[in-house]
């Protein structure tokens, strides 16, 4: 998957369609990635609204791989938006459209993945002699991870209690 942050949002029929203004760049090998087709994406927004877009796929010539172009507002396999989620993971007092077990879900999520990011940025620095803030985006984070082929698979972590150790 790869995210972007320039883009903008064309409504038709009742969906919206992703409309990207950067070319995006393989994570896995870096080559340039050919448009293939469009997929259908459903999130929940910061009002609670549930809101169907189109996103595009694209696949690599190159390594042969099938990667979707998420917008910055979305947080790979997650169904909430990027500004639920971020208000949640900071810890202040939010008013959420969402069970407190999802709220549950998604700090036990930002507590295992934010050491893992926060490491992603600093190989970063290192690889390409930057500098990062010491605390970072949350989009940025996000992006990061994502787009350097990085992203945790939704396998790997459970943060459902059946999953937990006990």
């Amino acid at each position: 998957m790869v995210i972007i942050k320039i883009y903008r949002l064309v409504e038709q029929g009742g969906y919206f369609y992703v409309k990207d203004s950067e070319s995006s760049i393989c994570p896995v090998c870096s080559k340039l990635l050919s448009k293939r087709s469009w997929r259908l994406r459903k999130f929940i927004d910061a009002a609670g609204n549930k809101t169907k877009l189109f996103i595009r796929r694209l696949f690599c010539k190159s390594c042969t791989r099938m990667h979707h172009e998420l917008p910055d507002l979305l947080i790979p396999y997650k169904r909430h938006c990027v500004e639920t989620i971020e208000a949640i993971s900071s810890g202040k007092p939010v008013k959420a459209p969402c069970e407190e077990s999802t709220i549950r879900r998604i700090l036990t999520w930002w507590s295992v993945v934010m050491p893992y990011f926060m490491d992603i940025l600093k190989s970063l620095a290192v690889k390409y002699q930057t500098k990062y803030q010491p605390s970072p985006a949350f989009k940025e984070m996000v992006r990061a991870a994502a787009n350097t082929n990085n992203w945790i698979s939704i396998n790997s972590i459970c943060t459902r209690s059946a999953c937990m150790p006990r």
